[in-house]
Order: C-alpha cells, then sequence, then structure tokens
C-alpha cells in the first residue's frame, strides 16, 4: 500500500514579490540622410558675410566654419555667431551631422566633392525578399541568399537596402531582449567570382520596422554585376526570437559630374535624427561681383570697397576718366545698375554696351550714394548715403527692374541721345533761368497738390538683416500732423536693409510732399529744351508772383558790366544786400556773379 503525500508550497506573508519583467530599450532606429542643392547666384559671388568680413581664405577650414554662422535652417544658424571660426566645439553647434560645401560661380570651377549623394542620379529597384541562412538555392524568396542582377553599364554604384520588421527575443520569464543578426553583400562582375564588398552586422533591440542602406561602388566597366545578400546568423527556429530581414531593393547610381560654372550654389546633408521634415534655408552672402571705377584720371587715385560693410570709398578728388575697373563686391546700387544693364547672363547686355551709357553720370551718383551720413540708430556712426542688398529671384520686366533700382538711390533712367544716363535728386546747381523774357506768351502757371495726397507719418518697411523678417520704421512730420492730423502713407524700401536708410526714405517722403506742392508749367523755345533735361534743377523769375521783375534779357556786355533790357521796369537789388546776377552763356550754362555796382 502506497502512502501518498501531498505537499504544500507556498510564501510567508511579507516576502516581496517577483520583480517585473525587464524589457531592453529600443536602441535601433532608421535614419535618413537628405541633400539639398540651392542655387544662390548667377554669376560670380564674394562669398559668406561672416567669413568675408574676416578676411578668411576661401577653401581654408577656418573659412568653411566660419560660413555655417551664415547658413539658417529653421531660421537658425548652423554655428553660432560667438564661435571661434578656427576651432568651434561641438557646442557651439545648433544641429549635428550637417554636412555643408559651396561654389561661388567662377568660370572654371570645379564639381562639388564632399558630400555624398550629390550630383548623382537613382533607379530604385524592389526586391522585397526574406533572406535565410539555410543552404540551398533561392526558391520563392524563402530560402538562402538573396541574389539580384545589373545589367546596365552606365552605373556607377549600388546602393543595397536591408529591412528588419523587427528584432527581440521573449524570454520565458517575461524579459525582452535584444538580438544580433550578420550579414555579409558580395559583388560578382561578369562572373568572375563574388567578392565580399559588406561584413557587417545589427545588434539591439526594435519592436518598429529598421531599415539600413550599404552603398557600394562598382568596377569602371562591366557587362553584368550580380549582387548577393547572406546572412550569416542562424535562422530563428522559434516564434518568440525575431530576426529575420528582407533584401528589400537596390538603387542603380549614375553619377553626374557638373560644374555649374558662373552658378554659385551650395550643397546641404542632414540627419533625420535632426529634421522631421525638409528645414527652410536662408544664407547671408556677399552677393555678385560687379565693376566699379577704374584708376582715376591726373594721378587722382583708384577707389577701392570697405571690405566690412560693401561701400565704395572714393579717394578725395577722384576725376573718373571712363574706364571701368575690375569687378568686386559692393553694394553700391550706381554700379549694381550698371551691372544689370550691361552684363549678358542676366541682364541687358545683348542689348546695351557701355558706349549705350553715359558712365560718367553713373559715376557721379555712385560718389553721391556713397558719401557717409549719420545713420540715426543714436549711435553716432555712419553709413553710406545709400547702399542696394536685395536678392531678385524671379524675372522682372526690364523697365520695372531698372526704375526699382534707380529708385533706391532716388535715381531717374533716362534715354537721351542714343545714350543711357541717370539723374539724380540731390542738391544742385541751377542748370538754366526761366522768366517771362524766354518763355512763351502765357507766361508761367501753378497748380498745386491736393491736401488729401499729402501725408504726416510714412511707415517704411525694409529687411532686417538681425531678425531676418520685414521690419516697419516709422517716420513722423510734426508740423505737417498739427496741420493735417495723422494721414499715414506706407511704403516699401527695395533693396533695403538699413533701419537708417529707411528713415532717409521717409524724411525724403515728407520733405518733398510738404515743400514740394505746387506744379509750374510754361513754354519755352528750343535753345533752353537742348539744355534741360528730366531731372535738371532751373530757376524760375516770374514778376506776377513775386511783385518784382528781377529777370531778362542781356543787350550787350563786357567781362565786368552787364546791359539789360527794361532797366525802368526792373526791380535791381541793393548792393549792401550781397546781390548776385546768374547769366546764361552762349554754351548753355548759367554762371553766377556777384553784383559790384
Amino acid at each position: 500500500m502506497t502512502e501518498n503525500t501531498k505537499i504544500i508550497r507556498g510564501s510567508k506573508g511579507g516576502d516581496k514579490a517577483p520583480p517585473p519583467p525587464y524589457r531592453a530599450p529600443d536602441t535601433l532606429h532608421s535614419r535618413s540622410f537628405a541633400t539639398i542643392q540651392d542655387l544662390i547666384s548667377e554669376g560670380e559671388i564674394e562669398g559668406f558675410a561672416t567669413a568675408s568680413k574676416e578676411g578668411l581664405t576661401k577653401g581654408t577650414t577656418a573659412y568653411n566654419n566660419a560660413s555655417l554662422k551664415d547658413v539658417f535652417l529653421d531660421d537658425t544658424p548652423i554655428l553660432n555667431a560667438t564661435a571661434d571660426s578656427s576651432n568651434p566645439s561641438d557646442t557651439d553647434l545648433n544641429f549635428q551631422n550637417v554636412t555643408f560645401k559651396s561654389k561661388f560661380g567662377i568660370p572654371n570651377q570645379t564639381a562639388m566633392s564632399g558630400i555624398p549623394d550629390i550630383d548623382e542620379s537613382r533607379a530604385p529597384t524592389g526586391v522585397q525578399v526574406v533572406v535565410e541562412n539555410s543552404d540551398g538555392t533561392e526558391s520563392g524568396g524563402l530560402i538562402g541568399a538573396v541574389t539580384r542582377q545589373i545589367s546596365n553599364t552606365d552605373v556607377d554604384a549600388v546602393i543595397v537596402t536591408l529591412t528588419w520588421p523587427q528584432i527581440q527575443i521573449f524570454e520565458d520569464n517575461g524579459d525582452i531582449n535584444g538580438d544580433r543578426v550578420d550579414y555579409k553583400i558580395q559583388l560578382q562582375h561578369d562572373n568572375g567570382g563574388f567578392v565580399t564588398k559588406i561584413e557587417s552586422f545589427v545588434e539591439g533591440r526594435t519592436a518598429d520596422a529598421y531599415a539600413r542602406d550599404h552603398r557600394i561602388q562598382l568596377n569602371d566597366s562591366f557587362t553584368t554585376v550580380d549582387i548577393k545578400v547572406i546572412r550569416v546568423t542562424a535562422d530563428s527556429s522559434t516564434s518568440t526570437r525575431i530576426n529575420a530581414f528582407q533584401f528589400t531593393s537596390f538603387q542603380e547610381v549614375i553619377d553626374n559630374i557638373s560644374t555649374y560654372p558662373n552658378s554659385a550654389y551650395t550643397a546641404l546633408r542632414f540627419d533625420s535624427q535632426q529634421f522631421n521634415r525638409i528645414p527652410s534655408r536662408k544664407y547671408r552672402i556677399r552677393g555678385i561681383k560687379v565693376r566699379i571705377p577704374g584708376a582715376g584720371a591726373n594721378n587722382s587715385g583708384t577707389p577701392t570697397v570697405d571690405n566690412a560693410t560693401g561701400r565704395i570709398v572714393y579717394p578725395s578728388g577722384y576725376i573718373f576718366n571712363g574706364v571701368m575697373g575690375a569687378a568686386v563686391y559692393t553694394n553700391c546700387p550706381a554700379m549694381c545698375l550698371l551691372d544689370l544693364l550691361t552684363n549678358t547672363r542676366y541682364g541687358l547686355g545683348n542689348h546695351i554696351i557701355d558706349s549705350n551709357l553715359d558712365l560718367f553720370s553713373f559715376v557721379a551718383a555712385s560718389k553721391y550714394s556713397n558719401e557717409l551720413v549719420d545713420d540715426k540708430t543714436g549711435a553716432g556712426t555712419q553709413e553710406a548715403r545709400f547702399s542696394c542688398n536685395v536678392n531678385i529671384q524671379s524675372p522682372k520686366q526690364a523697365f520695372d527692374a531698372i526704375n526699382e533700382l534707380s529708385g533706391v538711390m532716388r535715381c531717374m533712367p533716362i534715354w537721351s541721345a542714343g545714350s543711357v544716363t541717370i539723374s539724380q535728386d540731390k542738391p544742385l546747381t541751377a542748370s538754366y533761368v526761366f522768366n517771362l523774357a524766354n518763355v512763351g506768351e502765357t507766361g508761367f502757371s501753378y497748380s498745386g497738390s491736393s491736401l488729401k495726397q499729402r501725408h504726416s507719418v510714412v511707415s517704411v518697411s525694409y529687411f532686417n538683416m538681425d531678425s531676418k523678417e520685414i521690419d516697419v520704421e516709422v517716420v513722423e512730420d510734426a508740423t505737417a500732423i498739427a496741420k493735417l492730423g495723422t494721414i499715414v502713407k506706407r511704403v516699401r524700401a527695395f533693396a533695403c536693409t538699413s533701419r537708417g536708410q529707411a528713415a532717409r526714405l521717409g524724411r525724403a517722403i515728407l520733405f518733398g510732399e510738404q515743400n514740394e506742392s505746387e506744379v509750374v508749367s510754361f513754354t519755352t523755345s528750343i535753345d533752353a529744351g537742348i539744355v534741360v533735361r528730366p531731372g535738371s534743377v532751373i530757376e524760375v523769375n516770374d514778376p506776377v508772383r513775386s511783385g518784382a521783375r528781377r529777370g531778362g534779357r542781356v543787350v550787350s556786355a563786357t567781362t565786368t558790366t552787364i546791359t539789360i533790357d527794361a532797366l525802368e521796369q526792373t526791380n535791381l537789388p541793393d548792393v549792401t544786400d550781397n546781390a548776385t546776377v546768374s547769366v546764361i552763356l552762349s554754351d548753355g550754362t548759367v554762371e553766377v556773379g556777384s553784383i559790384s555796382n
């Protein structure tokens, strides 16, 4: 007779509960890289702003590092502005794993290099076959190594993509651990035998799909290439060990080595771990190189460009001799307009050459534009009176583009006598004098502007280089506000990046509306029409308006005396008033002299 023994097992009250199952961290994440090329400019540019200001040499490590301060991804610079360009640290970088290269648009520039996937075309082919370790021949996509063939002899490289749906091991105690899978990729050129090109492994845990790419360069010449993917690790024999992978696809890569001469462009490669989408890009550059005036006549010196500001510095007493110098970077609006008119790539150079232009008027406008004035920021600093900083991204009507650039420096383009000249709104001496003696019988007629067309406040929008956004400068005329009330005019300052320049534009508009409120009309003879051009400054003496006749004809003259017509009807000033007389000479010019008797 057998005695049955019953054993009761359990735990005493207060024993610790078993630990929770362990789950290994998800350490495998697919990484993708995006490579983008941006065309910055048509034509050679100076380079990036920070590196150019620091006088760094192109191609050096310091120059490339400094350039990263002027590359903005989603409005954030890659490298902090305060970083040492010669040796930045990782903490100075706002984005990791970013590769940046640039070309500056010279005619003989070389192809971009140093960035994978650049200047190439790809043709993907799907495979979607599971790779197993079993010996034998691939059948149904489930047994043994997986092989595919390339027969396009133009292919330079192949990119093989492998995908693991999951990699994890479910233990009996509830733990979830990672695993390791070894694999190889072999190539065979023209049936010459397989050669291992990639021997690698994946180790870790992931519950999501994990993909990995391998780029393999092919031989220079071949007829066919076979690609074989081999699983080295044994196949899983249980459902609790998941580590299968598949040969997902391969891409045939054809390199396209293009140099893009005369085009300035950049290449950026960044990691998907840093961005979940393609970021916006902005570049702070010193733009197209344009011609500036050359060495002056009579040893009057050669203009130079201020490296810090782009302003043309003219020597004292500079005399232009009609010869332009080499192309350099400058933000002088007169030289930018000249370049637009004469450049054959993006301007009107196929229709206009230097002989069709009054180069002297362009240089005169340039000298006035580059004079230093108070920037009105309160810091007591000075800047060029006018500067041009603009990015024209789309085709424009030639007339509109010329007028917009001319307007930057308060100029008006004029086609006259077979050439283009520009007339600038600036202080000038009178080029002609009009009175009842040299106008038509109807005399002078006047018309005023409506009060509704006059403004007391001007709101000027301009591009702020610090915030990289459109900013607004408001200029007020207290006297006009008291007289008219607050009447606001909104204008856009074309090509303006300076708060001071925007303010000067606003003040010029207010001054013009308050002081140039009347138009005088009259007819005159052909001799005056030959001299007077649009933009000329003239003097008008109308006895009907002033109540005194102080203009007429010269009857006769010597070097010291002038005999005038209708002496009795003329109201001559008193000699003690420091009076002057303006006389139109035989060549059409006006000469002013003091009256001594």
